[in-house]
């Protein structure tokens, strides 16, 4: 009865940010294109896991070659690709249990083998218009909820970072036209990779949501400085990979603690050191202390505590009972 209140109490909606979201903490996981059957055996092996995502990324989709269009991805390396079949059995399990689907675009594959920036770029830089009408109109044909951009990028990309900007201002409006949601995926410093966190304050307003992939990198006691390859110490040597201060950086550009998901990583059963502790649940309270999402790379859900009642019951906490929302820790 306390989690039926709570859940209603959930649905109630309000705007941030130019969004309409739902007030309830949020919870993403995605399905990768090699681990498709991985990925159903793992969400129908715990009826508690449809009970506690809230949305499903199907990472299924690349860039067309020449930028143009999209195209689905491989599932192996003698280029089989995703059938439609594949994504209408993903979106069909979502849809029965109340999560909303998205398009995940990505520029990597089992057959490229690496973040191609090139293909990316040659879609969001020199054709934005063709490959925004490409991505409606795939999301539309299978009535998905929206769009996640993981286009990435390694190195010193900075100067693409007006080109980005303007897709997703773009596609935002075209999304927010129709009632859909647009997320992003970003690395998780603010000194290097694309995009990363200095990004962040060119889409406020633009995004439902982002999402700060640093899988094990990320934990509450990380003490970790980052120091980019030939370059000084990033944020003077702050420990910028605890989610407090991931969280703080994000609050500085504007954004609510509700909108920024903290990437974790399904294929550990523990990481980090000191915090509440090494093991999921732990890393799942810190998360839900300050009123954060979670974002789970991948669904195959590789480790077996993940696929656990008692991770998801954790999980159905950090949605249902969020804590004190942007009550962070002191710095030190």
């Amino acid at each position: 009865m306390r989690f039926a209140k709570l859940l209603l109490f959930s649905s109630v909606l309000f705007c941030v940010s130019g969004f309409a979201v739902e007030s309830k903490i949020q919870v993403m996981g995605w399905v990768p294109a090699y681990g498709l059957n991985e990925s159903m055996a793992a969400l129908e092996s715990q009826a508690l896991i449809g009970e506690g995502l809230t949305r499903l990324g199907l990472q299924l989709w690349n860039p067309s070659p020449d930028g143009r269009g999209l195209v689905l991805a491989p599932v192996n390396k003698q280029g089989q690709s995703v059938r439609p079949e594949d994504v209408v059995r993903f979106r069909d399990w979502a849809k029965m249990h109340g999560i909303k689907v998205f398009l995940t675009v990505y520029n990597n594959s089992q057959v490229m083998g690496k973040w191609d920036w090139a293909l990316a770029r040659r879609a969001f830089a020199q054709h934005p218009a063709e490959f925004s009408h490409a991505l409606l109109a795939e999301m539309n044909k299978y009535e998905l909820d929206g769009i996640d951009l993981d286009l990435e990028g390694e190195g010193e990309l900075d100067s693409d970072r007006p080109a980005y900007a303007q897709l997703i201002r773009d596609l935002s409006a075209k999304l927010k036209a129709q009632g859909k949601l647009l997320t992003v995926d970003s690395f998780h410093s603010p000194c290097m990779n694309a995009p990363n966190m200095s990004w962040w304050g060119d889409w406020l307003g633009y995004v439902d949501a982002i999402h700060s992939m640093g899988y094990e990198d990320l934990y509450e006691g990380s003490e970790q400085a980052f120091t980019p390859e030939e370059k000084s110490v990033c944020e003077d040597g702050a420990h910028i990979f605890k989610y407090s201060w991931q969280l703080r950086y994000a609050m500085r550009a504007g954004y609510k603690p509700g909108q920024i998901l903290m990437g974790m990583p399904t294929w550990l059963d523990s990481w980090g050191k000191g915090g509440l502790g090494k093991d999921i649940i732990s890393h799942v309270r810190e998360a839900q202390a300050l009123g954060v999402g979670i974002a789970l790379w991948d669904l195959q859900l590789a480790a077996a505590p993940w696929r656990s009642a008692a991770t998801w019951q954790a999980i159905r906490v950090l949605r249902d009972i969020p804590g004190a929302e942007g009550k962070l820790p002191r710095q030190p």
